[in-house]
């Protein structure tokens, strides 16, 4: 058992160290890699889930009116779009009246009308990169507007792979108060999500771009990073260079702080339809923009505002997903990372050692409560799992990104581990418990063991406990007059009754050692009574004895046996070598009992038990003090008594004999040897053949002439028996 738990150890301990190695080697590659890896993954699903959760209550609850996305706690964790952001919509409405791709002039036309509206900053999110050859006055007109303007974004193509650059056409750089790259390839995730953003490209600078001409941004784009549209964006509304910009946010990649969607009418000033569109930010219709087809809500929102221009219309705009819905204009991107600059709150990364340390800590907890009951482990582990995903929503409260599927991994599979190898191994513990102790265990210890192991010691320990030591009297003469096979007939049932006997009486049956059985009490579970499960195991043997003898009349002999029962100290545990084991005791206090099954061969007795055993429990037994006694190898005298049935339960003979056989004794010890004889006789007279009662009669017969020299009131059994 002890190898087997070592064997089982190691296997968890195996999968912990290499749980461990896969999971710090997994964090390490997705540090190194920001949007890919099966970890990360997991955290964007549960991240997608989280601020989608709002919703589930809105829908339990039965909420009609206000945002599902801003319902209850949505209110801490989700954000709507920041009203200074509009989407210039370049929507169905605009291509079914203007045509697909629509004159340059058009652009032009609505910036200068965004202008004369109060737009602080206009972004263009589309390609203008060839020159429209079938009207070359529109592109001049464009061009012209972007410059007179003086506050547009330009949007150029970056081939991230091919490194190589399309610029707008020409004059429209030099016209833009910035060029920038709306590229988000960068930034897509496994799922081809955009969750975190480069404000300024890592890997090239405006200088790299050939034939850029920045005009008035020349000089202060010269020495900076490719900038993204929002940083562009952003300086021009907080009218702040560029590079002061660029030396604030770097190259580092930021987490997007995701706005929730709602509905809004769109076409009002016009529209008797009552239309409506799912967006982040206002879409306000490009052609209704140049039309100056707008509501005073449009108009308000228009003044002071951060513009963006890019498409909407079905099939022609750049989908990327978002936690809050499947499809969303890639314009509505750019947006929401100036949204989180604007109000300064991208998501955080909590500190990455943090994370890996409770990942550690957490993929061992499991682990070390391997050994507790699975509610147990089950409810610490639920714990955990609540409180991460307590504080994962009140860290995204606080705008920090928790990484929280490592912190569930970390502590779940472990968990799985633990929860099936406990499973396996109680399995095989407890089929090993029943193929082991089933045999010499009473099916009711068996079964308490088998529901509860942990009652179970194997380990060598010293514990208070009562061994037995039945022996059939004789056995060298009836295998002489017996024939192996009737030997071999005799012997198992007499030892199967005995067993049922021991094993009845909750004892624990130790070997068998020829004609012998040794067994003992208080092991492998706490037995407080032990000592009286011995004696009356003792008793009832020499009752089953007396059954057998009269029942079993295919033998021709009919043996006795002696009994010796003794308690205290014992070691017990697996003893013997690395490949076969025996779960048995050892010590003094085992010796004394093979000896007291020995010394009723001196007094003729049937049953032995010391002072150690019956002292305390001799009030509730009909008994005979023997005498004290120095077995061989112990120079302090042993009380021995000889018990017969529980109280009140002894034969007539023996309740006749005992008063006799008593008062013989008291006389006997106070040295009236003599006067003790007569007692003795009768003792024996009452139950004829008592052995107890010849021997004294023989040893008063002796002290009454002469007293040994050595007599000091104990009897020293000099055999071993």
């Amino acid at each position: 058992m002890n190898r087997q738990t070592h064997e089982n150890k190691k296997v968890v301990y195996l999968f912990g160290a290499a749980f461990t190695a896969l999971m710090m080697i997994t964090m390490l590659y997705e540090w190194a890699l920001p949007t890919m890896g099966w970890l990360r993954a997991l955290n964007n699903a549960w991240s997608d889930f989280r601020v989608n959760s709002p919703t589930v209550a809105y829908g339990l609850f039965g909420v009609k009116t206000g945002n599902p996305f801003d319902y209850s706690f949505g209110s801490l964790i989700n954000k709507p779009g920041d009203q200074r952001i509009v989407i210039a919509a370049i929507d169905n409405h605009t291509l079914n009246n203007l045509g697909y791709p629509f004159e340059r002039k058009y652009y032009g036309r609505m910036i200068e009308r965004l202008n004369k509206l109060g737009a602080k900053a206009i972004v263009m999110d589309v390609f203008t990169v060839d020159p429209d050859k079938g009207h070359p006055g529109s592109d001049a007109e464009y061009v012209r507007a972007v410059g007179k303007a003086g506050n547009v974004v330009s949007s150029m193509a970056y081939d991230r792979w091919n490194r190589t650059f399309q610029v707008p056409i020409k004059g429209l750089p030099a016209a833009s108060r910035y060029v920038a790259i709306p590229n988000m390839d960068k930034s897509l995730s496994s799922d081809n999500k955009v969750r975190n953003v480069y404000l300024f490209d890592p890997d090239g600078m405006y200088k790299d771009v050939p034939g850029l001409d920045l005009g008035r941004s020349a000089k202060e784009c010269a020495d900076i990073n490719l900038a993204g549209l929002s940083p562009a964006a952003y300086a021009i509304y907080n009218g702040e260079p560029l590079p002061a910009v660029w030396a604030r946010y770097g190259t580092n990649s930021y987490a997007l702080n995701f706005r929730y969607p709602v509905v809004r009418r769109v076409h009002a000033a016009w529209s008797k339809k009552e239309l409506t569109e799912l967006s982040v930010y206002r879409w306000v219709s490009v052609l209704d923009i140049i039309q100056d087809k707008l509501t005073k809500e449009e108009r308000d929102a228009l003044k002071g505002a951060i513009v963006f221009v890019g498409s909407t219309a079905i099939g022609a705009y750049d989908h990327y997903p978002s936690p809050f819905m499947p499809n969303m204009p890639g314009v509505e991107v750019h947006a929401n990372a100036l949204d989180n600059m604007l109000n300064g709150d991208f998501l955080r990364p909590v500190n990455g050692w943090i994370v890996a340390l409770l990942v550690l800590l957490l993929i061992w907890l499991p682990i070390y409560l391997r050994r507790r009951s699975v509610a147990l482990i089950s409810t610490v582990v639920g714990m955990v799992v609540l409180v991460a995903v307590i504080l994962d929503y009140y860290l995204l409260h606080r705008i920090y990104s928790f990484m929280f599927a490592n912190i569930a991994v970390a502590v779940l599979f472990p968990f799985a581990f633990v929860t099936v190898h406990k499973a396996l191994m109680e399995g095989r513990e407890k089929k090993w418990i029943k193929n082991t102790f089933g045999q010499y265990l009473s099916p009711k210890v068996v079964d308490l063991i088998t529901k509860d192991p942990s009652k179970l010691s194997l380990g060598g320990e010293k514990r208070d406990m009562t061994a037995f030591f039945l022996d059939l009297a004789g056995f060298t003469t009836m295998s002489e007059k017996l024939t192996p096979e009737e030997l071999t007939a005799m012997l198992n049932e007499y030892l199967s009754a005995f067993t049922d006997i021991i094993l009845r009486h909750d004892g624990t049956v130790d070997k068998y050692i020829g004609d012998c059985i040794v067994a003992f009490w208080n092991a492998p579970l706490d037995q407080a009574d032990h000592r009286k499960l011995g004696v009356l195991a003792a008793i009832d043997c020499q009752d089953e004895l007396a059954r057998l003898n009269s029942t079993l009349t295919q033998f021709s002999i009919k043996p006795q046996c002696r009994v010796g029962v003794n308690s205290g100290p014992m070691v017990v545990g697996n003893m013997g070598s690395r490949t076969r084991l025996s779960y048995t005791v050892m010590g003094d206090s085992v010796n004394l009992a093979s000896r007291m099954e020995g010394a009723n061969k001196f007094f003729h007795s049937k049953i032995m038990t010391s002072e150690y055993t019956f002292e305390t429990i001799r009030d509730q037994f009909d008994h005979r003090y023997l005498g004290s006694v120095r077995v061989v190898g112990k120079a302090i005298p042993v009380k021995v008594y000889e018990p017969f049935a529980r109280k009140g339960g002894a034969a007539p003979e023996i309740k006749a004999m005992l008063p006799h056989y008593e008062a013989g004794i008291e006389k006997f010890y106070k040295g009236d040897y003599k006067g003790s004889l007569q007692d003795f006789k009768a003792a024996l007279a009452a139950r004829p053949g008592d052995g107890p009662s010849q021997f004294y009669i023989g040893k008063a017969e002796l002290f009454a002439k002469a007293v040994p020299a050595e007599w000091d009131g104990a009897f020293n059994i000099t055999e071993k028996g």
